[in-house]
């Protein structure tokens, strides 16, 4: 399964009420429709300065927890029958858990069709890339803060410039041997670390990159850099933009970035779109993590997602909002998939 051409296709779509119906029906003949993303351990190896690992209070309440190995089968049994796509790593590291192959093997087991990881790469070796390639993960996503190595240090601080491009070089080696492994990078910028982009290509060029995100920064809580504000970027964005779909075309990347940058500073989360195709995310994003599961109501110890989808009413939900309009929907509309993408 292409993850990226079935995004694509979903964001083609523009009904709201069509996807609805969509989901409706999946869910009815309990098919797979769920992204789910597993935070197997609540705690990180660096403190970015755009992330809530850099908040102690808030770490400190909230980000304690590992799932223990005997775990991971009773979650599989319950969940990965209905997953689409299992994403390992979500607002936490997941190379800081010790049972990342045994995960991707049982995912592989359910027929889990796309499962990727997302990590900052500072714990990997050569050898753990090599293991979670040849059991099944299709996708490694590296988190990037900083095309050269003063922006890359300090915002990503605790992290090593020269082991994140190791790390790249692993992997572009180990594509050599699995080349369906994709490499993708999720690049957050800021003000001050946006116009490096113009250097990316330069910096990251001879790395076998499949898939680049450009993410703008966005206040996901109380982190130690808040400066929040793209309006002095605007103007530079959409020429920065041309320059990365042009490289990224040529060499064949699949490019997912935002129109624009331009927002309602008041509310960043939120965004004007023709397509939202986030009015569906509360439905399909299922997140698990020691502390937290899909639901309130929901625990996979005692029933699988099926037997809940059934005891909750959760079809009748579905159905109602295919006839909804989408003022309705607007409360739980936000940016998380407005991005345009384009494969090359």
């Amino acid at each position: 399964m292409d993850n990226y051409r079935l995004l694509k296709f979903n964001q083609a779509i523009k009904s709201h009420r069509v996807k609805f119906l969509g989901l409706w029906l999946l869910s009815v003949l309990n098919k797979r429709y769920l992204s789910i993303q597993m935070d197997p351990v609540l705690a990180c190896n660096l403190r970015c300065k755009m992330c809530y690992f850099t908040d102690d209070e808030f770490v400190r309440k909230n980000m304690k927890g590992m799932f223990k190995q005997d775990d991971l089968e009773p979650i599989a049994n319950a969940t990965f029958k209905n997953a689409l796509k299992l994403q390992i790593g979500c607002g936490a590291e997941p190379t800081l858990f010790k049972h990342n192959t045994q995960l991707i093997e049982l995912a592989k087991r359910h027929k889990v069709p796309y499962i990727s990881m997302v990590t900052n790469g500072n714990l990997l070796s050569a050898e753990d890339v090599a293991a979670f390639a040849n059991a099944g993960l299709n996708e490694i996503i590296m988190s990037l803060h900083g095309v050269h190595k003063a922006s890359y240090e300090d915002l990503m601080d605790k992290g090593n410039y020269e082991k994140f491009h190791a790390i790249l070089a692993a992997v572009t080696e180990q594509k050599k041997t699995n080349p369906n492994f994709r490499l993708r990078i999720n690049y957050t910028f800021n003000k001050d670390n946006f116009h490096e982009l113009a250097d990316f290509f330069e910096v990251y060029g001879d790395y076998a990159i499949d898939i680049i995100q450009l993410r703008p920064i966005d206040k996901i809580g109380e982190t130690t850099y808040n400066d929040f504000s793209l309006k002095s970027i605007e103007n530079d964005f959409p020429g920065i933009l041309k320059v990365m779909k042009e490289e990224s075309a040529k060499r064949h990347i699949t490019l997912l970035a935002p129109h624009s940058v331009i927002r309602n500073e008041e509310e960043s989360l939120k965004v004007q779109s023709g397509n939202d195709s986030s009015y569906l995310k509360p439905y399909t994003y299922f997140y698990i993590s020691p502390k937290y599961s899909w639901k309130d109501d929901y625990d996979w110890r005692t029933e699988t997602f099926a037997a809940w989808q059934k005891r909750s009413g959760w079809n009748l939900e579905l159905l109602r909002n295919a006839f909804r309009s989408r003022k309705g929907l607007e409360q739980v509309n936000r940016n998380m998939l407005n991005y345009s993408v384009d494969i090359n």
